[in-house]
This record gives C-alpha cells, sequence and structure tokens, in this order.
C-alpha cells in the first residue's frame, strides 16, 4: 500500500523499513551509529590514524569539512559541520611546526572575479612544483576558503609562482616570500597585513530572548484539533503553549499583560496543565510542530504559537517571543493567496523557478496521525475535513489504512 510521507509500501511482514527509516532520522538519530570522526596522515604513501592525537575524534553527526588558513598563521585550521547541535565545530591548528605557509587570494579582472578555474604552481627551489585550483565546490555540504594554501618547509625558497587565469596566458610571479598575498589578475600581489593571530574563545552571551517566525504558503485546515470559542469567531486565533520555567515566555506573557495583541484572540495554553488535564492534545500540538518543520518528537522551543485564520487554517508558526508590529502586519495579511502568499513566506525576494504554487496536502497530516497511533484523531479529522480529503487520489488507500490499523488493534 505504497501511501503517504515514506512513499513505499510495507514489506513482506506487515513492516515498512522506508517509514521506519524516516522516522529514525526525524527523531533526530544518526545514519553513522555516533561513530567518533577518524583523520589519516598520509606519510611517505601509508596512512595511519592520528583522530586521537589531533583532537579531531569527536562522536559529532558530522557532514562536511571545510579547510581554511582561519588565523593565517601559515597552517590549515578546520570548520566541521554536523547534522545535530553542535551544528558547527572549529578546530584551531595550533600544533608546533617547523615549517611555513603561503595564502594567496585571486581577483579575476578579465576572467570572473572570483578567479573560478585560476590554476596556480608554485615553484620552490630543489622541490618538486605544487598545484592549486581555485573550484566552488569542496566536498558535500562544504566549501572551502577560495584562498589557496601552500605549505613550505623552513627552508624552502618560493623561486616563481605561475598563475593560469581562466582563459588568458600565464601570469608570472618572482622574488614572493611566504605570507599572505592578494592578487588581482595583471597585477602585484598586495600583502595582507595581520591585525591579529589571537581567536577570541569568549562565547557569546547568551540571548534570554528569541524569536523566529514562520510565515505558511500551504495552510493546513485544522478544524478537527483546535476547537474556536464563540469570541473568537470574527478573528485570527493565536494559540501560545508556554511552560512555567521558561524566561522567554514570562517576558512574553508580561508584555502581553501591558499591551495585549490586537486584532486576534490569544489563547494560552500552560504546558504541565495540559500534560495532566489533555495529553493528547498535547500530542496534537507536538505532532502539529513536527509535521511543518519535518522532525519527530523533539522538545518543542517554547513558547511556541500557532496563528489560525477564521476558516481554521494553520497560517504561522512563532518560536519564541513575538514582535507585535510583525503579529499585527500577519493578521493583515492573513486572507492573501496565490503567488502574493507565495512571496510573503521566504524571509526574501527573488524568482521563483516554478509557476505552480502548491497547497498543503491533508493527507500527509493524517498519515502523521497514523503514524503516531492517533486512530481516533485521525478518524475525526478525516470527518471534519472529509472535502478537501476526497480531492487526493490516495483518499481511498487512507481510508483502507486506517480500517487495518483499526482492526489491528482489536486483534487481542
Amino acid at each position: 500500500m505504497p501511501l503517504g510521507n515514506s512513499g513505499i509500501g510495507p514489506g513482506l511482514d506487515g513492516s515498512d523499513p522506508a517509514r521506519q527509516l524516516q522516522e529514525y532520522v526525524r527523531r533526530g538519530a544518526s545514519f553513522s551509529g555516533s561513530e567518533s570522526h577518524v583523520i589519516f596522515n598520509n606519510e611517505e604513501g601509508s596512512f595511519k590514524n592520528v583522530s586521537s592525537i589531533t583532537g579531531l575524534d569527536s562522536k559529532d553527526d558530522g557532514r562536511s569539512v571545510c579547510l581554511t588558513d582561519w588565523d593565517l598563521d601559515g597552517d590549515l585550521d578546520i570548520w566541521i559541520s554536523n547534522r545535530s547541535g553542535p551544528q558547527i565545530r572549529f578546530f584551531q591548528n595550533s600544533n608546533p611546526s617547523s615549517g611555513q605557509g603561503i595564502n594567496i587570494h585571486l581577483s579575476g579582472k578579465s576572467c570572473n572575479r572570483d578567479a573560478i578555474g585560476a590554476r596556480v604552481i608554485l615553484k620552490a627551489r630543489d622541490n618538486l612544483p605544487q598545484t592549486r585550483t581555485v573550484t566552488a565546490g569542496s566536498g558535500f555540504l562544504a566549501q572551502s576558503s577560495k584562498t589557496l594554501h601552500f605549505g613550505l618547509a623552513k627552508e624552502d625558497v618560493i623561486e616563481e609562482i605561475e598563475i593560469f587565469w581562466p582563459g588568458n596566458e600565464a601570469q608570472i610571479i618572482s622574488n614572493v616570500v611566504p605570507g599572505n598575498y592578494y592578487i588581482e589578475q595583471g597585477s602585484e600581489p598586495i600583502d595582507l597585513k595581520v591585525r591579529s593571530k589571537e581567536i577570541v574563545k569568549d562565547p557569546s552571551p547568551f540571548k534570554e530572548t528569541f524569536k523566529d517566525r514562520t510565515f505558511l504558503s500551504q495552510r493546513l485546515p485544522l478544524t478537527a484539533l483546535f476547537e474556536r470559542p464563540p469570541e473568537a469567531k470574527e478573528k485570527p486565533l493565536l494559540i501560545c503553549l508556554t511552560v512555567e520555567d521558561c524566561k522567554v515566555c514570562a517576558a512574553q506573557k508580561q508584555e502581553w499583560k501591558l499591551s495585549p495583541p490586537k486584532n486576534v484572540h490569544l489563547q494560552l495554553i500552560s504546558e504541565s496543565n495540559l500534560a495532566l488535564s489533555d495529553p493528547e492534545k498535547l500530542r496534537l500540538i507536538q505532532l502539529t510542530y513536527d509535521h511543518f518543520f519535518d522532525i519527530s518528537e523533539r522538545k518543542i522551543p517554547t513558547p511556541i504559537s500557532f496563528l489560525i485564520d477564521q476558516k481554521n487554517r494553520l497560517c504561522a508558526i512563532y518560536r519564541g517571543h513575538i514582535d507585535q508590529n510583525v503579529l499585527l502586519e500577519d493578521c493583515v495579511n492573513i486572507h492573501i493567496e496565490g503567488t502574493q502568499l507565495r512571496s510573503r513566506s521566504v524571509p526574501f525576494s527573488g524568482l521563483w523557478a516554478s509557476k505552480q504554487i502548491s497547497s498543503a496536502r491533508p493527507l500527509n497530516f493524517v498519515e502523521d496521525l497514523l503514524d503516531a497511533g492517533l486512530l481516533d484523531s485521525a478518524a475525526n479529522y478525516i470527518n471534519k475535513e472529509v472535502n478537501s480529503l476526497k480531492k487526493d487520489e490516495l483518499f481511498p488507500m487512507l481510508l483502507k489504512r486506517l480500517e487495518a490499523l483499526k482492526s489491528d488493534r482489536s486483534v487481542p
């Protein structure tokens, strides 16, 4: 039964490996099984594992590596990005070295400004030439610095640097010593002065407030999940989930107490109270959040707020503090549709590659409910949103899946 988010049917034993794998990843798990990072040193044609002594053997779920001489001290430093937190790590190369280095940043004139494709050959006395090429990509989800780095021994003497600019003749530069240089096409190198090689190690101060807003271009109907109070019939509904020990929550509630949000009906919900009185509704809030951010069962950042229009469609999600002016503007624009809505849902302007405007697919949300075992909530949602769901060609199969799950539940 090829249904829903996995796009693949269950196996012969009733399992669904694709769906299980997707759910595993959405919960923040790693494909690698928390294996330590490994780094090998090429020593005279033989690779040696130097992971531990370099300090790079962390168990982060690493995805990409970038190399650059960040502190301009002649050796390469490393940036690693991870799928989960910490999402980025910086490793400063502080190992004592008897060598030296030269960094060359190229700028094109008749060719592209970034000098992509330029090839540099460095010739040192009594040594083989070294070659580097300026590229616009260096690995999976990674881009190392376009500044070219050449490592040299202490006794090495640079005889000349030959630059092959894209589409042009070679440029030869002589009388260069190790250091940091900026070279514009056809010009002599400019020595880059380093203000300080020290890296500030103090972390950024912790911010007690944060704010993040997602104005949705795909409006999901939520009549079955959130009841609209009679006094909110003519206004957008803002549902805000808070916790007691959250400084951002306390600051937001105090702000609203002094200056209530305009043109919207505010409904404050305490997470701890809801966990006692209606735990299933708390699960529905969690699942709604997970659905839009493609994650599963991770802690929701609080306060978390949902803006629902008069048609009971989810229009915006706010994580953290809500700016009053932004909320007012969203309420004014809550009824826009089509291309205007799509353009407003992104944080910057641009040209769209496709003229087709996609809409929310309630069937996928029902599948999330079924995956979570919320069969009664799924049935209630289908009953309330049947007119929208009927338009989906997979709706009959969804009903069969719901009946199959109900049948399995009834079997002792």
